[in-house]
């Protein structure tokens, strides 16, 4: 164990239960009935009345398959799970550590102060909190599942409380959420700084990458009213060819065999479209007829 180690006990209380409640409405069933109707003749016809156009999917629960729901009394174990972390660690030798054996050493101390503290939570939980406060100090907190996702193109954060994400083109609501407004500050400060940027209220805005390419827009208070805004464009690993796009109806044979012959006698092509139009990708797609 490294650093500071100091009780974990304290006058403050603590949360007892980190329960995940997710919000689930159980609505009453709708029945259908059909409308007598009575004509001249006397014979009765029956009409049932349309059905209402489905809802556009404005909501995306991730439970299931990164981040759950939590409620406010998770937020408050893990907010003070991890003071008392901040509290017993020296954050400078953590900073010396390889990244497997920092999280090692996290996870043994965030379960003492579980322990000390009688917090009462099923294993599952547990390991949550453990993998949210390894992220907190390690990584990019909250973001982690989602940059993990290939599925994913884009992850949209407008303030602490909302973050939406973008999958096979449409955008959807998370359940993923931030401390507070200086917790995703903090983020944003350890993604631009990796790359020797900046940003805060002299320089509010900013534009960065992380190391797997992705890009990254950051926007601060005071431009950002609700908190920081923070955009994050992801690219697919497995990148599309030319051949892919015309089986998907993007682009005519035709136009295929004209962008080859571009491609190798190195003609000049200016590629221009509106955000998430596909630049990027058939840019790719043309490079890989340069000879």
């Amino acid at each position: 164990m490294f650093g500071k180690r100091k009780s974990f006990g304290g006058n403050t209380q603590n949360p007892t239960h980190a329960s995940a409640k997710p919000n689930s409405p159980d609505p009453s069933d709708q029945q259908e009935e059909a409308t007598k109707i009575q004509n001249n003749s006397g014979e009765a016809s029956s009409a049932s009345p349309s059905k209402p156009a489905p809802e556009a999917d404005t909501s995306f629960d991730i439970s299931d398959e990164s981040v759950g729901a939590r409620d406010d009394e998770y937020y408050l174990t893990k907010s003070a799970v991890f003071n008392a972390l901040i509290d017993s660690i020296d954050l400078s030798q953590l900073a010396t550590m390889e990244m497997e054996a920092a999280r090692e050493e996290i996870r043994d101390i965030v379960s003492e102060i579980i322990s000390l503290k009688s917090i009462v939570m099923s294993i599952s939980e547990q390991e949550e909190l453990l993998d949210d406060i390894c992220n907190d100090v390690l990584g990019y907190g909250p973001l982690e599942p989602l940059l993990a996702r290939d599925d994913i193109s884009d992850i949209m954060v407008n303030g602490s409380a909302n973050c939406y994400i973008e999958v096979g083109g449409r955008v959807k609501n998370t359940n993923v959420r931030f401390r507070d407004n200086s917790h995703l500050m903090n983020v944003c400060q350890r993604i631009v700084s990796q790359v020797g940027r900046r940003v805060d209220e002299s320089s509010p805005i900013c534009d960065a990458r992380l190391p797997d390419g992705s890009r990254v827009n950051v926007i601060a208070p005071p431009l950002a009213i609700d908190g920081p805004a923070l955009t994050i464009r992801k690219f697919k690993k497995d990148k599309l060819t030319l051949d892919q796009l015309v089986k998907f109806g993007s682009i005519s044979q035709s136009g295929s065999e004209l962008l080859r012959i571009i491609g190798r006698v190195r003609g000049n092509i200016l590629i221009s479209g509106g955000t998430g139009s596909g630049k990027t990708t058939l840019l790719n797609c043309l490079t890989a007829f340069i000879e």
